[in-house]
């Protein structure tokens, strides 16, 4: 199998492998299609996957944020490679993946990746920037490049999912499906002349440039039927996991065939894998068009919390999805203590904190890729009073130059919740200053007598000293 020839047999057979697809038995090329190789999806597992229009034809795609698509970069190339305009897009959803969506949006802006060769299908990625919002549906963060560097390893366990063929001789399926997946090995992907054995189908690489694709094939253990992605699959996510520890790992690129036949039934001999576009090689790019993984810092408030807590609440800082949150007290010695926050319940307590100790405190918010910059530093004590603060003491009283009284005050209650100060009078006229270090200084009008006390509060009570006489 010579390059030439597996390309063209790329662009004819399959510019996309499929949703999960029916496979014919061999000998069977006519049998009505079934899907005998996918399966329904779990719950949840495809609310990110769109049904998209693309200028008359079919493709999948990956809602990544509220306002991008990452679909196949062949599905936004028109005729000589120029891209189709948005104009020819329409972006579909449904809660239940069956067809048709029941929630539609336009697209404002096409960013086909600008090195996207539509003979080789390098770089075949391209974003869309939808006019509207898809109500419920749920963004599928990107993996980081360490989380696909695990995932997409040889053998790994892997899906894949769209809504397109169900047989390499169709029709399109009528909702989304999901394939089960193996990653077969780079050095057979890249290499035509080598083969990757799962259960007892033995396939034949493709010959791909393996820095930005990667293959994936799977195959029913109990009658060997392979499961692959077909047309109309083209731009649907190949992901792992489910809920939030879910992560996009590649989009559905190209094929020979769809599961071992072409497009007129007939088996194949040499049985390939699919290939599937990378999304870590693509990261930089995706940001440069506005699919960004690090959300900005989140704004958060903090509030005693009982005992010996700190209640931190987070907003985002922008519409980036973020997976969730992490706020840190920092006490006066460096100690530090954490909570996390789901995105979905944004606020968390921090506990095991000194009762009555104030603390720094700031968030981040953990989007696909890693954790924002710092959020703004906030104060706050840690735990509630549960009674009034104990009685503080004027220890003594001094004039300074320039009619100042410094007075200092001992037996000051030292949590956080507490403040102290002191008030001297003079007939009508009364004069206060806080307690700052035990010494409360008070610029007061010489020649009078004032009578003086310290006062300290918390949220339960206030307590005074014995008052002192001063005369001045």
């Amino acid at each position: 199998m010579n390059t030439a020839r597996l390309l063209a047999g790329l662009a004819a057979a399959l510019v996309v492998p499929a949703s999960l697809l029916v496979a014919p038995s061999a000998g069977a090329a006519d049998a009505s299609p079934r899907v005998v190789n996918g399966r329904e999806p779990i719950p949840g597992e495809t609310s990110a996957l769109v049904y998209v229009r693309a200028g008359g034809s079919v493709c999948s795609g990956a809602l990544v944020d509220p306002s991008h698509v990452i679909t196949a970069g062949h599905c936004a190339a028109g005729s000589g490679g120029v891209t189709k305009s948005p104009a020819s897009f329409t972006v579909g959803w449904s809660a239940t993946g069956v067809l048709p969506p029941t929630m539609w949006a336009g697209v404002s802006k096409v960013a086909l990746h600008p090195d996207y060769d539509g003979q080789t299908f390098v770089n075949d990625i391209a974003v869309l920037t939808l006019t509207n919002s898809l109500g419920d549906a749920i963004p599928m963060p990107l993996a980081t490049v360490d989380i696909a560097r695990t995932a997409l390893s040889a053998g790994a366990q892997v899906q894949a999912a769209g809504f397109g063929y169900t047989s390499a001789r169709g029709p399109l399926s009528d909702r989304a499906r999901v394939g089960d997946l193996t990653i077969v090995p780079n050095r057979v992907c890249r290499d035509d002349a080598l083969t990757y054995r799962i259960a007892d189908v033995s396939f034949v690489g493709l010959d791909i440039d393996t820095s930005t694709a990667v293959c994936a094939i799977g195959v029913q253990p109990a009658s060997n039927l392979i499961i692959d992605t077909c047309q109309g699959d083209s731009g649907g996510p190949l992901f792992a996991g489910i809920g939030a520890s879910q992560r996009l790992l590649g989009v559905v690129s190209v094929g020979v065939g769809c599961a071992g036949f072409d497009d007129r039934g007939a088996e194949l001999v040499d049985k390939t894998p699919g290939v599937y576009t990378r999304i870590a090689p693509y990261l930089d790019w995706l940001a440069e068009v506005g699919v960004r993984s690090l959300p900005a810092a989140p704004t958060i408030t903090a509030i005693p919390a009982a005992n010996d807590g700190i209640r931190v609440s987070f907003a985002p800082g922008d519409t980036v999805t973020v997976l969730s949150y992490r706020a840190v007290a920092t006490g006066v010695d460096g100690t530090t203590s954490s909570c996390t926050a789901p995105a979905t319940a944004p606020a968390c307590t921090i506990t095991g904190l000194v009762a009555g100790t104030t603390y720094s405190i700031v968030g981040y918010a953990l989007g696909s890729q890693a954790e924002s910059s710092t959020s703004q530093a906030v104060a706050s004590v840690a735990g509630v009073p549960t009674a009034r603060p104990s009685k503080p003491l004027i220890d003594s009283a001094k004039a300074t130059p320039g009619r100042r009284l410094a007075i200092t005050v001992t037996r000051i209650d030292p949590a956080g919740w507490t403040s102290t100060f002191v008030i001297c009078s003079a007939g009508e006229r009364s004069y206060r200053a806080d307690v700052v270090e035990g010494r409360a200084v008070l610029t007061l009008p010489a020649g009078m007598t004032y009578r003086c006390y310290a006062k300290s509060t918390n949220d339960v009570g206030g307590t005074r000293s014995k008052p002192i006489r001063i005369d001045l």
